[in-house]
């Protein structure tokens, strides 16, 4: 289901419920620690206006005329410098760290060369502790073309927790590695988000950082992975998104999940 801010207004934030707005507000809503797993994906202000991938019919064949595009919409190039977007991270990551229960993880999917502004700044001055880079591993990295620089093959995700817990659902050793194997998205893609991130992978991190009927939030919802992760193992969520688009994609994947054969477990 699909709510605005004005729904919280008169109803409080309701959980397994897609919220369309500002996170930042919406965010304020959500009482403290009440959440048990923060799972997102935020802008990385790493965009740059025009550059899409264009591809030339040449000899019956369909080419590509650059490596990837680097203009992932407007949404990823909103900030007038630097300054502004870290200012803003660190607002919204203010408020996760509210939100979380004591012993909670978190999860951000960030751009590799910004990924030390937690660890440097936000997780000390938030007393948070700094737990881990985890990498997700794409096994058919896009080629490079002009051959310029190694192929990007990975992404970063940023780990801490609000306190020294353990994980909650600790794996055999050999899963437990801080990366994951899986192919990019043009063996998953499921919607046309421009950075729609893997099932398996999110369906991964849930199941090793939360028990069934946990709450899980997404300030950054997207296509809307996480929550249909969460529906899969009977988790609840609170997804949040400011693109009205994505929120109607999120929503229309979420109506194709089964409801889990476990619905009801404690």
């Amino acid at each position: 289901m699909i709510k605005t801010i004005e729904d919280i207004k008169k109803e409080g934030v309701k959980e397994n419920t897609i919220y369309c707005g500002n996170c930042l507000e919406i965010l304020s809503y959500i009482p403290d620690e009440s959440i048990d797993l923060i799972i997102t994906d935020p802008p990385y202000k790493i965009s740059i206006e025009g550059n899409k991938i264009i591809r030339t019919y040449v000899h019956d064949n369909w080419k590509r005329r650059s490596d990837i595009g680097l203009d992932f919409g407007e949404w990823d190039r909103q900030w007038k410098d630097d300054k502004e977007y870290f200012e803003w991270v660190a607002a919204w990551f203010s408020e996760c760290v509210r939100v979380m229960k004591k012993g909670g993880w978190i999860y951000i999917f960030f751009d590799k060369q910004k990924t030390g502004y937690f660890d440097l700044f936000l997780a000390p001055y938030f007393g948070i502790k700094s737990r881990t880079i985890y990498v997700w591993v794409k096994t058919n990295p896009v080629p490079s073309f002009r051959k310029v620089n190694w192929n990007s093959g990975t992404e970063h995700i940023w780990v801490g927790s609000k306190g020294g817990s353990k994980l909650k659902n600790f794996k055999e050793q050999k899963y437990m590695a801080n990366y994951f194997l899986f192919p990019n998205a043009s063996s998953y893609k499921e919607t046309e988000h421009p950075t729609e991130k893997p099932v398996d992978l999110i369906n991964h991190l849930i199941e090793v950082n939360s028990n069934i009927n946990d709450i899980v939030l997404d300030p950054f919802l997207g296509s809307g992975s996480t929550a249909v992760a969460c529906k899969m193992l009977n988790r609840r969520f609170i997804g949040i998104e400011i693109n009205k688009e994505y929120c109607e994609m999120a929503q229309r994947r979420l109506e194709h999940v089964p409801e889990s054969l476990f619905e009801g477990e404690d």
